[in-house]
């Protein structure tokens, strides 16, 4: 187990164990913050550091040992890169801790402007701000996904989400549409960055007369959206639909994966309802990575074309169950994590499609936040240029909640 707290720097050849070609790779794992107060980021997929990689975003709270109440704000901190210093440029009260406030660098000024949730009069808004001047607008929809471009955000309203998955969701909100399993005035927004104009482009209403044709068992089900994505060039994005369904006596949550031009148009259903669908990635604009249960078997690592059920289980023998998964910029190395089950820790795990090779990075004790609603979660995220990996873990001293990077030198 690697300790945590200290640096730790280790060259391997990564992909021995697997038995492939000469690859060496080395790195080194090291806690960026410290305490008493806890740091997180809260999401995978998305980047914390800026366009010259000096900085990184993140979440700072005093307390970890309970969901946020409507009146604890989290601090938005800037963190240097080097040494781990942070700066409060902000706060939010629209935050929690898997998702955090969906922290994102602004991509058409990524060294000077956040873009980030929070709560104004009972709403959840988008707040633009200078992290240099503290300057800030605000646009009156929260975001979910930001476009690689900059033009497009998605939108998701965040009081069905705290309704039916608290976890997720923002305290201070209300459901607009309480009674209704599938409002037909609800959905994915697309929203316009610059104008900030906002129009209903999927309609929860609209996927649920596509899935109740195959399942009318969810007639009566509530249904909602989470976890928008845009692909690598900013034409398609997926989303998760998710119901709460009874299985023998038991709350199950289940969900499908569609696809969508951002107009809402040729909506696809990519990995059909009730497989179990969890975590995901775009690797470039056609190919997704998702985990499901794949061919009866347990959750699988699944890498498949949009569009197309051409599903291949990547990592058979490695990867196994579930995990957070994202693609460094090259589209070929792949992290994710897991839970270690009896052992209370969590591992990251480094794969390369190219080889099929992969290496165990670190395993993290978590003690109590192993799992439930206050877990965390390493959700690893990659810089910029694919040589860093950061996570959010526990330092074993304090047991606070860090930042962690895992720096890759690849030889």
């Amino acid at each position: 187990m690697v300790g945590i707290g200290r640096l730790i720097l280790l060259v391997l050849v990564a992909v021995t164990a697997l038995g492939y070609g000469p690859q060496r790779l080395g790195f080194r794992i090291r806690t960026l913050t410290s305490g008493p107060r806890h740091h997180f980021f809260g999401y995978y997929g998305i980047t914390p550091w800026n366009r010259s990689g000096t900085k990184l975003l993140c979440l700072e709270t005093d307390f970890q040992d309970h969901l946020p109440n409507p009146e604890e704000a989290a601090s938005i901190c800037l963190v240097d890169g080097a040494t781990g210093v942070t700066r409060v440029i902000g706060s939010t009260h629209a935050w929690n801790f898997q998702q955090g406030a969906m922290l994102h660098w602004n991509p058409l000024n990524p060294d000077d402007e956040i873009l980030f949730n929070e709560r104004r009069e009972g709403q959840i808004v988008t707040a633009v701000l200078d992290v240099n001047t503290g300057h800030r607008r605000v646009i009156s929809r929260a975001i979910n996904a930001v476009s690689h471009n900059g033009r497009y955000a998605l939108g998701l309203t965040y009081g069905r989400l705290t309704r039916m998955r608290p976890v997720v969701g923002y305290v201070g909100v209300t459901d607009p549409n309480p009674e209704d399993p599938h409002p037909d005035n609800d959905g994915i927004f697309l929203i316009d960055l610059k104008t900030g104009a906002s129009n209903l482009v999927v309609s929860i209403s609209a996927v649920y007369r596509q899935l109740v044709q195959k399942h009318p068992e969810l007639r009566d089900r509530h249904m909602w959206f989470n976890h928008t994505v845009f692909n690598k060039d900013d034409t398609r994005f997926f989303f998760l639909a998710r119901c709460w369904t009874e299985e023998n006596a038991r709350r199950r949550l289940e969900s499908a994966m569609f696809t969508a031009n951002l107009d809402g148009s040729d909506l696809r259903e990519v990995v059909p309802f009730g497989r179990g669908v969890s975590h995901f990635e775009w690797r470039n604009a056609r190919e997704i990575m998702a985990t499901f249960r794949f061919e009866g078997k347990e959750m699988r690592h699944v890498l498949f074309t949009d569009g197309l059920a051409d599903y291949k289980s990547i990592g058979e023998g490695f990867i196994q169950g579930d995990g957070h998964c994202s693609f460094a910029p090259d589209g070929n190395w792949l992290v994710t994590d897991r839970n270690d089950g009896g052992a209370q820790s969590k591992s990251l795990l480094i794969f390369d499609l190219k080889s099929g090779a992969g290496l165990l990075l670190g395993s993290f004790p978590m003690q109590q936040y192993l799992g439930g609603d206050l877990r965390c979660d390493l959700h690893p995220r990659w810089n910029r240029t694919g040589t860093a990996i950061c996570f959010d873990a526990l330092e074993t001293d304090a047991w606070t909640r860090q930042l962690h990077v895992a720096e890759l030198v690849f030889r």
